[in-house]
């Protein structure tokens, strides 16, 4: 049986819809382990050992985060900063993580539209994801696939719809959920 780890990189799930609903519904997923950033690091002192033997024990992990501004929150840079290390992510010995497939689990707020030259996100999606796969790529693991979600927004005040974001969260976790089992079989 393939293990799968899950690294939540949302800075504070009590806060969140649609992150934290992705997660609710994997809960009874027997080989899917979670790692919620923000409650294992609230102050942000990562315990490099522990995540590294976690990404060790891993056949295939989902990076799952909001997508702030152009990248993932502060919590999952500093995560990479320091878990990705020399000579364990990269260097001469650096091959520790050669091979494990990656999945990318990501919601956005805004509309795919949005992300396009001269629309409000300014640029391509794949341009704003480019300093989040960095440190994937140079780990020398491989994307297997992406789900990508856009209006996660549940904020009224924005014009985000909760009951929207609830069904677009089932949606997410089915197509996630349908990755892992297809890249484990």
């Amino acid at each position: 049986m393939n293990n799968t780890l899950l690294i939540s990189g949302h800075p504070n799930l009590e806060r969140s819809v649609a992150n934290q609903g992705i997660l609710d519904l994997l809960v009874d997923e027997s080989n899917i382990t979670v790692r919620k950033l923000d409650k294992l690091y609230p102050d942000y002192c990562i315990d490099i050992a522990a995540e590294q033997a976690a990404l060790l024990s891993a056949d295939t992990i989902v990076f799952q985060f909001p997508l702030y501004w152009s990248t993932y929150p502060a919590i999952m840079k500093i995560w990479f900063d320091e878990v990705f290390t020399y000579n364990f992510a990269f260097g001469p010995e650096g091959d520790k993580l050669k091979g494990k497939r990656v999945i990318l689990s990501i919601t956005c707020g805004a509309t795919a539209n949005s992300y396009s030259e001269g629309e409000f996100n300014f640029l391509p999606l794949p341009q704003y994801l480019q300093a989040a796969i960095h440190p994937i790529k140079a780990a020398q693991m491989a994307i297997v696939d992406e789900v990508i979600t856009f209006e996660m927004n549940s904020t009224e005040s924005e014009g985000g719809n909760r009951d929207q974001v609830m069904q677009l969260v089932r949606q997410h976790t089915e197509q996630l959920l349908q990755a892992i089992n297809q890249i484990n079989q």
